[in-house]
């Protein structure tokens, strides 16, 4: 089979760790794939796919800041690049209205993978886009059954790949940043690691936090991210009197992030970012560490209540604020969540698993008639 993947960004940031993983698996499994990336704004994502031995292609700009006349190109050049495919597997909305548009009815079939909720709302090209896609991967069951009956696809034509952790990488057993952030090893600690902007919930975190505070004045809460948001967000942690309980850990990746889980006893996601399997929560349960989030998408499937986190209906600061107390007190059920927690990423949360089921699921639409 021969894969072309779409993605009309010039970074290293939301679907395109999950994209390239899902290359990688194609290509293991005897597959070809090539892929095509924003090629005009700056960025560090053609060096990275270089580096993961995808260096992309130079024909397609795919930019979402180019005006008609580059849309156009693209629209002719995909049409041409296309016959050399079995299947056009598109990433965001902008690659996905481009392969709609370009693929013709024939033997080359159009994927898309909806990786956030954004793009599940039925307004202009995108609703359109969908229904008229040969396959679509959900990364989540809510998503998918969005898709079945909001935009009327059939279930054929819908799968579920959900997220994926590498657990080797992000481990129980390591070093974490508790001396370095002037933690006290026994201190309870909870903790976000997220971009820092305002639809990401860390005003509701810091609110709830002051909950947890009030009955464990020891405890403290890791905001470990970068972003637009966190001169507002320090000015809101101040006048709610927690500048002293309240840690700001800055930007980490590579072993500095897995070290970030493991400072943690429970690991907090409150909303999906670009990537909708919310992958900062899979990496701190695969670092054995429980999770408590906000009853939606793939949280709510990722995590089992009561047995590898928490959920908290969304919205509710207070119920946040007490799930975060249940289980910061009781430090050795939060240990027995988390071990819980790390199994559970090791089975079934693996980078092979999602290969497979994109493998499986690009082979059935291939089976099906153009949509």
């Amino acid at each position: 089979m021969r894969v072309l993947e779409l993605l009309s960004s010039p970074a290293w940031t939301g679907p395109a760790e999950p994209m390239t993983s899902v290359a990688r698996q194609l290509v293991r499994r005897g597959h070809h794939v090539e892929v095509a990336v924003d090629a005009r704004r700056e960025g560090d994502l053609r060096e990275r796919l270089a580096a993961e031995g995808f260096p992309p292609r130079a024909d397609l700009a795919l930019s979402t800041k180019g005006g008609p006349l580059d849309m156009v190109r693209d629209l002719l050049r995909l049409r041409r690049v296309a016959r050399d495919f079995d299947v056009v597997h598109a990433n965001f909305s902008h690659d996905h209205a481009l392969a709609v548009l370009a693929v013709a009815r024939g033997p080359t079939r159009v994927v898309r993978t909806v990786h956030s909720s954004r793009s599940l709302a039925d307004r202009g090209l995108q609703g359109w886009a969908h229904r008229r896609s040969d396959g679509l991967i959900a990364v989540c069951e809510a998503h998918a059954a969005i898709l079945r009956e909001r935009f009327h696809v059939p279930a054929e034509r819908v799968a579920v790949a959900r997220g994926a952790v590498d657990a080797g990488t992000f481990t129980p057993d390591g070093p974490d940043l508790r001396a370095e952030l002037g933690i006290a090893q026994d201190a309870p600690v909870a903790g976000i690691v997220s971009r820092v902007k305002p639809d990401r919930r860390h005003a509701e975190l810091v609110d709830a936090f002051g909950r947890v505070a009030a009955r464990l004045p020891a405890a403290r809460l890791v905001v470990v991210g970068r972003g637009e948001g966190i001169p507002v967000l320090r000015a809101h942690v101040e006048r709610s009197g927690l500048a002293e309980r309240v840690i700001f850990a800055g930007y980490r990746r590579g072993p500095d992030l897995a070290a970030a889980y493991r400072t943690l006893d429970v690991k907090v996601l409150l909303a999906e970012g670009n990537d909708g399997t919310c992958r900062a929560l899979l990496e701190g349960m695969a670092c054995g560490r429980p999770g408590v989030a906000w009853a939606f998408g793939a949280p709510a499937e990722s995590i089992v209540h009561g047995e590898t986190g928490l959920l908290v209906p969304p919205d509710d600061v207070a119920a946040l604020g007490d799930a975060l107390a249940g289980v910061l007190a009781r430090p050795d059920r939060g240990r027995e969540m988390g071990a819980a927690a790390r199994v559970r990423m090791r089975e079934l949360f693996t980078e092979e698993a999602r290969g497979r089921a994109v493998e499986a699921f690009l082979e059935r639409v291939r089976r099906l008639p153009p949509a």
